[in-house]
């Protein structure tokens, strides 16, 4: 009911966050477009038929173990290789039920199975995961996240903008095409100033 009121009130799309297929399936009913899976379709791959069978854009990011593990996952030693893997193998299964290339979107998980030098790592070095997956716009979901907070000694999430503003513009400035925030108004400016810079490269 609640993606029906705002589809009815809003002319913008609806992302909906699982990794079950029949939710993902009532909400494409229900007149959601983009279907977000945190596991990148390891939960449940039945999610990619749906995502082929209804023309959904979907969202695959990367992620170690389960649901209850994924935060108490050994470290791997080369992040990037293990994330470039797992988008790998998601991105087979994707296209396998049918979906298209150009509905898909990778997210690089920031805050989920890695550690905090990992998550400052993948953020450096998106520009060799953008290079390598150029076809595929990458996501970066950094707001307000508990790295930034271990960062400027923030324990409270609602008080970490500058930080969060901080790391969207150092995504999308290394390749990142879409960042998911909190704070839409003041993210949306620190973008346009990167995008100013960058075009005088």
């Amino acid at each position: 009911p609640v993606i029906e009121a705002i589809t009815r009130r809003f002319d913008t799309a609806v992302s909906v966050d699982t990794s079950k297929s029949e939710v993902a399936a009532a909400a494409m009913d229900s007149g959601a477009e983009i279907i977000n899976d945190i596991s990148g379709l390891v939960f449940d791959p039945s999610i990619a038929r749906i995502a082929a069978e209804t023309g959904a854009g979907l969202v695959l990011m990367h992620l170690r173990g389960t649901f209850e593990t994924m935060h108490s996952q050994k470290p791997v030693a080369d992040i990037l290789g293990e994330v470039s893997r797992g988008f790998r193998s998601s991105l087979k299964v994707a296209t396998d039920a049918g979906v298209s290339a150009d509905k898909i979107a990778l997210d690089i998980g920031i805050g989920f199975s890695k550690t905090f030098e990992q998550n400052l790592e993948l953020l450096a070095k998106l520009d060799k995961l953008s290079q390598e997956f150029s076809s595929f716009p990458l996501l970066a979901g950094t707001s307000r996240k508990s790295f930034i907070g271990k960062i400027l000694d923030e324990t409270s999430a609602e008080r970490r903008l500058t930080g969060s503003l901080t790391s969207a513009a150092l995504a999308v400035w290394n390749g990142a095409r879409i960042v998911r925030v909190h704070d839409v108004e003041e993210t949306v400016e620190a973008i346009r100033v990167v995008d100013a810079v960058k075009a005088k490269l």
